[in-house]
């Protein structure tokens, strides 16, 4: 007879990992906006899998929280400036002075669509206030339109697009500004077209433009173009090129 402890070599079971096409199908879906335990729930419909050879909750949540603080610049508070932003939407009650955000859609669950961060979700967010609009509300050749783009005025170094009025004093008057994650046409026709809107709706009446000094950049000057060229004669005075 043999005497004393016998050990037995068994594995473990595998721990299942996040694999390159989890990882994937992780980035797509967190980039998108859903939560880590829809993500779980998803690889398992997509790729077949059992609840043993599924990663574990904790790992999607780590891995999707990584990415998405990493590469979309969001964080735990992103509701919370979603919500910010959405306290400071326009409304019939909004005041002469008060700031308010717009340039933003709704999300089919209601919340501000103002992007992730990621070149195929770009955010975007405009600010202003009704007594700051009014100071483009005079004669278009009476002012100087001017559309530029700053950096290092916020935690992630996002541009900021600065709108504004110079009269015959040079005295320059705030109009809007927008926070932007990339400097693209794209996105300058967005804000351009978003502040035309909400000026006309402050206003009653259409934001013209006479003269325009932007940054010398193709995209900026496109823009311009497209959004004020439907029904302005202007002038850029930068190489002054007319349009």
């Amino acid at each position: 007879m043999e005497a004393g402890a016998h050990e037995t070599l068994v594995r473990d079971p595998r721990k299942p990992k996040m694999t390159p096409r989890l990882k994937d199908y992780g980035r797509e879906m967190a980039t998108q906006g859903l939560k880590p335990a829809r993500i779980r729930m998803g690889m398992a419909r997509r790729f077949g899998l059992s609840e043993t050879d599924l990663p574990t909750l904790n790992q999607v949540q780590w891995f999707i929280a990584a990415f998405t603080k990493a590469k979309l610049h969001r964080n735990d508070d992103y509701d919370d400036i979603l919500g910010q932003i959405d306290a400071l939407a326009y409304g019939p009650e909004t005041n002469e002075t008060q700031p308010f955000s717009f340039a933003w859609q709704r999300t089919a669950q209601g919340k501000p669509d103002v992007g992730n961060g990621s070149d195929e979700h770009p955010f975007l967010v405009g600010l202003t206030s009704k007594r700051l609009l009014r100071n483009a509300a005079r004669d278009p050749a009476s002012f100087v339109f001017h559309m530029d783009a700053t950096f290092k005025l916020n935690q992630l170094s996002y541009p900021v697009i600065v709108c504004g009025v110079s009269d015959r004093n040079r005295s320059f008057h705030l109009v809007a500004l927008f926070i932007t994650s990339q400097r693209l046409e794209e996105l300058y026709v967005k804000a351009l077209s978003a502040l035309r809107k909400v000026f006309t709706a402050v206003t009653g009446k259409q934001l013209l433009v006479k003269y325009v000094m932007a940054d010398a950049e193709a995209a900026q000057q496109n823009a311009v173009d497209q959004v004020f060229g439907v029904d302005s004669d202007f002038v850029y005075l930068i190489g002054c090129a007319s349009k």
